[in-house]
């Protein structure tokens, strides 16, 4: 469903530019549940937004269903992008309107009519199980609860590729634990759905059936790596 070929990303830093992902290459399949493992500020979100269309990388390519995503006006890659759902860390949106507004505003956009894309959207917030939260403004949801409508929004659309950017990290560890047991919960009802998620701590990683280290702008254990750089985790994660 997804695939990076030798992708470079550069950041400017100062009067440098540096190599946030240097020449990464890796493959989601459907079905996959990979995550990306590494610390804070080491490219992980440019990663996803790369995956999502919304950085161009500086070199190599990135293919959605086996096809090149390249640079044509923003209205041609849309019905590509289509198929994309990302729950960014920081859900940043207008305050005030309700949650459900948001949630069904990718719909709207794309020229649904409004009763089918509100009933979509409270589909998807029921589904996240933060419903109680449907009337609510944007500002008044916990961490834990704004990760979850981040991910009805991305859910509305019945993306093929799913894209989170560490779910729960600025949740308690009960909501964190509930949020990746979701994440699990979603993946195993949509067989045919890739699921690409990121974090900055093995906790993070729970269920993952594949995990990727990125670190000084390498990726590794991306394609045949040696023994030990791919993680299994069980389908629960357990506290001792």
């Amino acid at each position: 469903m997804l695939a990076f070929e030798h992708v470079t990303r550069r950041h400017r830093l100062g009067r440098e530019r540096v190599a946030v992902l240097d020449d990464a290459s890796f493959e989601v399949w459907p079905g996959e549940l990979v995550a990306i493992l590494g610390p804070h500020r080491v490219g992980k979100t440019t990663l996803l937004r790369v995956a999502a269309g919304l950085e161009v990388p500086d070199a190599g390519t990135v293919r959605l269903d086996g096809e090149a995503l390249g640079t044509p006006p923003s209205g041609e890659r849309t019905p590509r992008l289509r198929t994309v759902g990302l729950a960014p860390k920081s859900w940043r949106v207008a305050r005030g309107k309700p949650v459900l507004d948001h949630v069904a505003l990718p719909l709207l956009a794309e020229g649904h009519r409004l009763a089918t894309a509100l009933a979509k959207a409270h589909a998807a917030i029921e589904r996240v199980g933060a419903d109680h939260y449907t009337n609510a403004s944007a500002d008044e949801l916990a961490p834990g609860d704004e990760t979850r409508v981040a991910l009805a929004q991305a859910l509305v659309r019945d993306p093929r590729l799913l894209l989170v950017d560490e779910p729960g990290a600025l949740a308690a560890p009960d909501e964190r634990d509930g949020l990746l047991r979701l994440l699990r919960s979603i993946a195993a009802e949509h067989p045919q759905l890739a699921l690409l998620v990121t974090s900055c701590d093995v906790a993070g990683i729970a269920g993952a059936g594949r995990v990727l280290t990125l670190a000084d702008g390498t990726l590794r254990g991306a394609s045949a790596p040696p023994r030990g750089e791919i993680v299994a985790f069980p389908a629960r994660a357990t506290q001792t």
